[in-house]
């Protein structure tokens, strides 16, 4: 069941300030007890689930098919987009950190001298592009199929669903990749500490890596493996 909870109905709880990051996202648990939810502000329907096919009641009240889309998929795309603009953050401040970092023996040239870094941040940059460019396109691709779906062309379904949401995941995935495998890692120790960006951008990226919607990748590939075989994979649970 979906519901909205009148603010009286319900306390936030302070159990957000330990996490390693993210820390100024807000995601605070909530406390309910005794609370009474009027009927007419429930829905029976899974938000994984929501059937759009035809057009919703929001693609219709707003003129725009946005509102016709499946959840799951929409939802990878949110962190996918963070997470390649966090990545680009990282190589900004990876480009400061080596053009200000003497070299031990040549003190009079920086890090940025050295092949090595000029090809670490130059393959960083390239995958982050190629990130955005994949997150871009799967957005126009699923902003389609809910046009499709909205003009009766073609029906928003689960399998599509399934199709775009690995395709959001998979940008994100790109993204933390090349920010803790070269960024992170060449930056150096002492931009791992307390009070770096860096570090920062790390903690930030690592959390987004154990949310739920990460988790999702392994049943989601799974799904679209038994959609192109013909199999059923709706019975395939998202969330453990």
């Amino acid at each position: 069941m979906l519901f909205v909870a009148p603010r009286s109905a319900w306390t936030v709880l302070d159990d957000w300030h330990g996490v390693l990051g993210l820390r100024g996202s807000g995601s605070n648990s909530i406390h309910m007890e005794q609370a009474r939810i009027p009927a007419h502000f429930t829905r029976e329907a899974f938000l994984l689930d929501l059937p759009v096919e035809g057009g919703s009641v929001g693609s219709k009240l707003h003129g725009n098919p946005m509102y016709a889309g499946r959840a799951p998929s929409f939802f990878h795309g949110e962190p996918a987009a963070i997470m390649i603009g966090t990545a680009y953050a990282a190589a900004d401040e990876y480009a400061r950190i080596v053009a200000a970092r003497p070299l031990t023996l040549e003190p009079t040239r920086t890090r940025a001298d050295l092949h090595d870094y000029q090809r670490h941040l130059g393959e960083a940059l390239g995958v982050i592009d190629m990130a955005e460019a994949a997150l871009r396109q799967s957005a126009q691709d699923w902003m389609e199929t809910c046009r499709r779906n909205v003009t009766g062309e073609a029906p928003f379904t689960v399998v599509e669903d399934n199709r775009l949401a690995p395709m959001f995941l998979n940008a994100g995935r790109a993204a933390w990749d090349v920010l803790q495998g070269i960024l992170f890692r060449t930056a150096g120790s002492r931009h791992a500490r307390d009070g770096e960006r860096m570090q920062r951008y790390f903690r930030d990226a690592a959390t987004y890596w154990t949310h739920v919607g990460a988790s999702m990748g392994e049943p989601l590939t799974r799904r679209v493996g038994c959609d192109r075989l013909g199999l059923p994979s709706q019975d395939i649970p998202l969330i453990p």
